[in-house]
This record gives structure tokens, sequence and C-alpha cells, in this order.
């Protein structure tokens, strides 16, 4: 996979490398492929987000698989040498460690901190970077470079930088997925994540057992509630059934759910007329949901009540908004005999 297309000069010297060992039932060497592959796809995913969140591209490359369980090689690719360490530190614990707390229950101490780490890590790249560069110029020129890259005061680990990333949405859905993904082959025991292709590398393994506790429950999102809008009908259903209207909202044609059961009842029984330009004067719901990588989704509209029904010659108001008749006072009885 390569996720930044202009980087395929690099070369194996700017490259780092990641193994992931999938422990299987009995020692065996094979596991289903399309959950393989999905995990796969997760895990590229989950590659191209810290690598989008920390501005540093990188190309992905995969080497044959290995057994001993089923072995993954992967190669990355970066632009310079000076980001492979910053990055390869931190695939382990960010794929492997258990912490993840959602922003909306952190306190502002620890997301201000979060940000803060991922600022120092992207400001240290940056400064080896320049100081790289320099010394590649200098060494052009035939000048020796004897200045150091200034280290920053109390620079973050690689798990805080880890937990930093796990705070956006994105990237701890695609881990999120990913594991769920592993859930579906009850023949993988455990994985493990090692920063090298080496068979004797120690590797951070998580058990089956805590699969479940990577995964992250998508949240209820509250439903943003309209009142008393306008919503021009472009297609009313005029019987019974869960047949969806159509109207125009936001300049739109959506389909809606209609909810308000005594207006149903108004319509199927004919008291209410429909023509072009009708309009309902309504409250307007709209349903959200998150969708596979942590992004807000618009699931579906609903009208709930139902106030008032405009034509462009008429307004039919609903029963029980109507205002009592008013009559006009009776002559005085003076006024009758003149």
């Amino acid at each position: 996979m390569t996720i930044d297309p202009n980087n395929s000069s690099a070369s194996a010297s700017e490259s780092g490398e990641f193994k992931v060992h999938y422990h299987l039932h009995g020692g065996m060497h094979r596991m289903d492929a399309m959950v393989r592959n999905r995990a796969e796809g997760e895990l590229l995913a989950l590659l191209k987000e810290v690598s989008v969140v920390l501005g540093l591209p990188i190309q992905v490359e995969t080497r044959a698989y290995g057994e001993g369980g089923l072995e993954e090689y992967l190669n990355l690719i970066f632009q310079n040498t000076e980001q492979i360490a910053a990055v390869m530190a931190l695939l382990s614990p960010l794929l492997g460690a258990p912490f993840y707390i959602e922003k909306i229950k952190q306190s502002k101490q620890q997301t201000a901190l979060n940000e803060l780490n991922l600022q120092k890590i992207k400001l240290e790249i940056k400064e080896k970077e320049d100081a790289a560069a320099g010394r590649s110029t200098e060494k052009e020129k035939g000048v020796e470079n004897k200045s150091k890259v200034l280290e920053l005061e109390f620079p973050p680990t690689a798990d805080e930088i880890a937990q930093a990333l796990l705070t956006r949405k994105r990237v701890a859905r695609r881990r999120s997925n990913y594991y769920e993904a592993l859930l579906v082959d009850a023949r993988i025991e455990a994985v493990g994540f090692s920063p090298s292709h080496g068979k004797k590398v120690m590797e951070l393994r998580v058990p089956r057992g805590n699969f479940s506790s990577y995964v992250i429950a998508k949240s209820d999102l509250e439903p943003l509630i309209h009142e008393r809008i306008s919503l021009e009908i472009v297609s009313p259903v005029l019987r019974s059934g869960a047949i969806k209207w159509r109207g125009i909202f936001d300049k739109k044609v959506v389909s809606f759910e209609l909810r308000d059961q005594a207006f149903r009842s108004e319509v199927a029984s004919q008291k209410v007329q429909f023509q072009n330009g009708t309009t309902l004067i309504c409250d307007f719901e709209i349903h959200q949901r998150e969708d596979d990588i942590g992004d807000v989704e618009v699931a579906g509209y609903v009208v709930t009540k139902v106030h008032e029904v405009r034509t462009p010659q008429t307004v039919q108001q609903r029963p029980e908004e109507q205002l009592p008749l008013q009559l006009p006072d009776s002559p005085a009885s003076g006024e009758e005999s003149a």
C-alpha cells in the first residue's frame, strides 16, 4: 500500500520493519482469508490515519508471509531516516496497549496534554530533518557541521504518543475495526506485534480474551431537532404502511418517516388534501449515527408532529389547534330600536 504515491524512490535504508504475528489454535498455519484481508485493510488504514495526524507520508510494502502461526512482514518506507524511529517505536503500543478514553470523558488538562505530545513529536522530527538537511548541504560544500540537534525537554514516550493518537476518533475506530475483524475467526488465539522481522525479537502479545476490550461501541448520538419548520411535500403517502414520505429539506429532497399518527389518520380518511406546493409546518428530527471510521452520518429523517398544512391558496390548521370562532357582538337594544 502506498500512502504517499510520490515517495516511490525511497530506499530500503529509509524503511522500518514491523511484524504482525497471528497465533493460531494448535499451531496451524492457516486462517480465514476474508478475516485476514479485512484485518490487513484496517491495519493499513490505521497506518494511514497515523501518517495524516503526524504529517509523515509513509509507503507500506509487504514481504512474503511466514509461518509459526501466521506472520505478516511489513516494511514502512519513509522520506528520510529521521522519521523511522519515532513512528516505529509507537506502532506496537498503538495496537497493543489497552488505553482508549473518549475525548468527551477526558479532563481538559489531559486533552491539552495529548495535543501537546503530538505537537512535540512532530516538532522533534522536524528539527531532526532540518539538522540532517543542514549536514547534507554542508557536507556537499566541504564544511564540517559540529552542531547538534536541540533535544526537547521531556520528550514524550512512545506510550504517550500512542495514547494521544488514540484520542483521535478515526485512529481509535480503525484499531477497533481491526480487533473486531479478528474476533470472527475463532482459531486466532492471540496477535503479537514487534518492530522487527526477526524470529527472536520480543513481541507485544494481545490474547484473544482481550480483543473485545479493544472494540469501541458506536456512540448513541442525539438527534438534531427542528421545531415548526416548513417542509414542502414532494411525495405524500396516502395509505397506511411503512412507506416513507418525501419532502424538500435544506434545499434537497429527503425521504422521511411520519410518526404523527393523528395526522396519518387524517390523510388516510382524506381530510387533508395535497397539491403541488403543499407544505407542512412540523417538528422535524435528523437522526445520526457513527459510520465505520467514526465519522457522523445521517441515519434518517422523522416528522414527529404536524402543526399546519399549507397550500398556495389556503392554510389547513389541525383541529386541535384551530382558534375558537369569534362571532360579532350582538347589537345593543337601543340600536335595534333605532
